[in-house]
């Protein structure tokens, strides 16, 4: 939080956590929204599709013309299923955030983010390990989503560069994400008609930081948030309000 938040009075600080409340609900309802049509969508068509192909070899004989091509596009199809499902599953929880820590988690992703949409990718990290609460480092990560779910939707983008620094003299790490895209007129932005970046400066001030951001038309578009590596206290801080 800033310092001006931190002198609010009562019934101000209680109505900007009710509307941050208000706002993780929304976003949770469209996320789920989201997510019951890429079910419905990917999941609910390539089932239709395989057992039609099912239905077709059950009645043939194993050796009969055109088998070979049918079972051929019937794995093909289980293997979309399977790629959409573990796509689906990184969304909602990534394993390599339990498994391997944050910094994996970001390769990871971001890695599997170039190669589906066609994009230059790169990630610099530091190499000292990161002292960060299980809360924190999905925080990192959900803004890390969020800011190339951006990308993929509007930059247009060729090339995105981002980066992991940890400063230990100032307790603080910082996530930068920047891409080669349209760009637009920052000084314009209102995050409160903007939700991925409202949700992303509302996650930073929950945890003690802030996101910056700088971007113009035709110039691309450099997100930096920055967040406090000081424990949290055990009554506000244990869990991100808008991690749904």
């Amino acid at each position: 939080m800033t310092s001006s938040d931190r002198n609010e009075s009562p019934d101000a600080e209680n109505a900007r956590l009710r509307a941050m409340l208000a706002h993780a609900e929304e976003v949770s309802e469209r996320e789920k929204l989201q997510l019951a049509r890429t079910l419905h969508n990917e999941f609910g068509s390539a089932l239709t599709a395989l057992a039609m192909r099912m239905a077709l070899l059950a009645r043939q004989p194993a050796d009969a013309p055109g088998a070979a091509e049918q079972w051929a596009k019937a794995n093909a199809i289980l293997a979309g299923l399977t790629r959409t499902a573990r796509q689906v599953q990184s969304e909602l929880r990534p394993g390599a955030l339990d498994v391997v820590g944050l910094k994996m988690a970001l390769e990871e992703y971001l890695a599997d983010f170039g190669e589906r949409h066609a994009i230059n990718v790169t990630l610099a990290l530091p190499d000292d390990e990161l002292a960060l609460e299980p809360a924190q480092a999905v925080a990192l990560f959900r803004m890390f989503q969020e800011l190339l779910t951006n990308v993929r939707l509007h930059a247009d983008a060729s090339q995105v560069q981002a980066s992991l620094a940890l400063d230990g003299a100032a307790r603080t790490v910082t996530l930068t994400v920047a891409d080669d895209g349209a760009g637009f007129d920052a000084a314009a932005c209102d995050l409160q008609r903007s939700h991925g970046l409202r949700r992303i400066a509302e996650r930073a001030a929950f945890f003690g930081g802030a996101m910056q951001l700088d971007s113009a038309a035709g110039q691309g578009t450099r997100v930096v948030v920055t967040l406090a590596l000081a424990h949290p206290s055990p009554d506000d801080r244990t869990a991100d309000p808008l991690d749904n």
